[in-house]
């Protein structure tokens, strides 16, 4: 059984984690924890009352608990660009903020397919991209995710169509 203090433990860590997005940020927001990663705390702090024969979950049970799952996350959850502890990092591999850049990018092709046809200069979407503040690496890793994932293909070297 959990205490009230294990609760509130657990509770005030998942809200805390909830609430640490910066919601002045540009672009799609990175979940930092979500209500999976809550269920595996109340699962670690009942394991942990077990490890020691307890009956109850205290306290110090769910801040066991608690690091645990903080260091995991801190391990395999952190973007790179952010420093910050994105979820959507473990689940799917791809950060909000790469996230946010695969959509300007498709949305720069968008705008250009309707100013060209069906067939993009990749040079052109990198000029467009780097007045949004975008880097050519940047660009190039964007497309070559979409490219992998069936968005967009490359007809001819030096231009890319969405599908």
């Amino acid at each position: 059984m959990l205490t009230s203090e294990a609760i509130e433990e657990l509770k005030t860590y998942y809200v805390q984690m909830r609430n640490s997005t910066n919601s002045e940020e540009a672009g799609m927001k990175a979940v930092p924890i979500s209500a999976r990663q809550l269920e595996a705390l109340v699962r670690l702090a009942e394991a942990t009352a077990k490890l020691r024969l307890g009956k109850e979950v205290t306290r110090e049970d769910a801040k066991r608990a608690v690091d645990i799952l903080h260091f995991s996350l801190s391990e395999i959850g952190i973007d790179p660009e952010t420093g910050k502890i994105d979820i959507d990092r473990i689940a799917s591999g791809i950060t909000a903020s790469q996230r946010t850049k695969i959509h300007k990018i498709k949305d720069i092709i968008l705008e250009l397919e309707n100013k060209f046809g069906k067939n993009v200069p990749i040079q052109d979407i990198i000029e467009e991209a780097k007045l949004q503040g975008l880097t050519e690496d940047q660009v190039e890793e964007a497309l070559e995710k979409l490219k992998r994932s069936g968005d967009l293909f490359e007809p001819t070297k030096g231009y890319v169509a969405s599908i």
